[in-house]
Formats: structure tokens, sequence, C-alpha cells
């Protein structure tokens, strides 16, 4: 009961932190699903950016077929160490990262462009799906969250891919049930822990495509019914699965070689997987225990 106690006022601590910080910001602009904040940018040079980044959501909505109108808040970080401030209290991983999103603030906390480079709009697009899940959502799997924004922000190069075929061939695989709720501690275990949720992602998706559809369809009905919906129940009736059994069947599938198909392979040639952004939030575990804990690595 103590150990609660003292994180819960953590995380009030965070948020108190996250306020406080939250004075250097102005409004900058809106896009047509995001509010933009900085301490240096304006309009005329977040317009390229709020462009494509309405675009790289609409194929999110189209593909999904699930339509929202609005989005998270979007406050670009001037320097690493208010960047650093922020990210005290979360998870380690949290402050290697180039973003993270908070669900209790409905925000997404970002390095500048010059910090992070040409993959500044991947990294929004990668926050912005963790926002599209948690509001469609309850109970989203932290792996279904991870793989989900990688692959809608098409953060994989050839590196990465054979990297995690590497560490296939040795037996180095993630667990994905126990990936449901928990960041690996190891900073030596995040790469394979994204590529993992990533992969995980693409085998349903092309592997069992009516189940797939029948995942959205389903999401689309209760959005336009208004409900939030439970994941797991979703997931279990469009796949006729668990997540155990589909963990298993996974790591079968990685064991025996992966061939999951990638087109977005052929765009990217080069360049290493970068950790993408971070999902911070409140959560309650499968057992409804309270985890006072505020971030998701991303």
């Amino acid at each position: 009961m103590v150990l609660l106690r003292l994180k819960i006022l953590l995380l009030a601590a965070v948020l108190t932190l996250c306020s406080v910080a939250w004075g250097q910001y102005r409004f900058i602009a809106n896009s047509r699903y995001v509010s933009i904040y900085g301490t240096k940018e304006t309009p005329a040079s977040t317009a390229e950016l709020r462009a494509m980044l309405d675009a790289g959501i609409d194929l999110i909505q189209m593909e999904t077929g699930v339509y929202l109108d609005d989005g998270p808040e979007i406050f670009i970080v001037p320097d690493r160490e208010s960047y650093q401030r922020l990210s005290l209290g979360r998870d380690k991983v949290v402050e290697f990262s180039d973003a993270f999103y908070s669900s209790i603030e409905e925000r997404v906390y970002i390095h500048s462009r010059e910090q992070i480079g040409q993959d500044f709009v991947k990294v929004l697009i990668h926050e912005y799906t963790h926002w599209f899940l948690d509001h469609l959502f309850d109970g989203t799997t932290l792996w279904f969250h991870e793989g989900l924004a990688t692959l809608y922000a098409n953060q994989l190069s050839v590196e990465s891919y054979l990297y995690f075929t590497q560490q296939r061939f040795f037996g180095r695989q993630s667990d994905l049930f126990q990936m449901s709720w928990e960041y690996p501690t190891q900073p030596s275990e995040w790469q394979n822990y994204y590529l993992t949720s990533y992969f995980a992602i693409r085998y349903l998706k092309d592997k069992k495509e009516q189940g797939w559809r029948r995942f959205w369809d389903a999401v689309a009905a209760g959005r336009k019914e208004g409900h939030r919906l439970m994941f797991t129940r979703v997931f279990n009736a469009s796949f006729n699965t668990t997540l155990l059994d589909f963990n298993a069947e996974f790591r079968a599938h990685c064991q025996g070689g992966l061939a999951v198909s990638d087109p977005g392979l052929q765009q990217h040639p080069a360049g290493l997987f970068a950790f993408p952004a971070l999902f911070c939030r409140q959560k309650t575990a499968p057992k409804a225990a309270f985890l006072a804990r505020s971030s998701f690595a991303g």
C-alpha cells in the first residue's frame, strides 16, 4: 500500500512538472487534426509539417476505415535539457527517445526538427497512432500499440529486417505475451522489442487478412455507436484466437523462418531503425492492478 502511494505521488509530481513546463510554450497553428505548440516555431515554418502530418493521418484512417476528427496537442521541445526534465519519473527509455505521448494530457512531446532530422514527421505519425488507439480501446496490448505505430510511421529499414532475422536465427525472440504490459528493462533489448512488435502486426495484416479486416470493421462499427471497445475481446473474436495462443503461433512462425512481406523495405534501402517515440499513459494491468507508470517506450 505504501509503495502504491509513492507511485501515485511520483505520477502527480510528473504531471505537475509538465504543467509548469507548459508555460514556456505558445500556440503556433492548427492542422486539420492537431494543434502545434512551441517556443520558436511560426505558422509559416510549420505549414509543410502540418500538411505532411495530415496526409499521414488520412492514410491511417483510410487504411483502418476508422475516422476520428481530432488529434493530440503537439509540443515541440526546444532543447535536450527541457526534454530531460519532462522525462523525469518515466521509464528509462523515455530519456533516449525522440518523443512520447501522454495519454493523461493527450499531448505529444517531441524534440525539435533540428535534433530529429528527416524522420520528424514519421515520429509524429508514430505518436498519433498511439493517440488513435488510445481513443478506440481499453486495454490495448503494448506490442500492438508499438507494432502498429511503427508500421504506419514506416520506420523499418533493410538493416532492421536483417538484424531481426539474425536474432531469430540465434533464438533471441521477445515474448509477445510478456510484452503485453511491460517494456524490457535492458537497453540491449529495446530494438528487438520494437521489431518483434512490428513483425507481429505484419503477420496479422499479411497472413490473417480476413481477421485483420474483421478487426477494423468491428472497431468502425463500435466507433459509430460511440463505444470504446475492450481490445482483447475484439482481437479474440476477429482472429479466432487468444493473445496467449497467438503468441505461440507467432513464435513458431518466427522460428520457422520469417516470411512476412514488407513493401516498405524497398522504399528504405538504408538507414537504421530509430527507436520510435514513447507512449505515455496511466494504465490498468490484466489483473486490474493500478500501475503508477507514466510512459511506454515506443
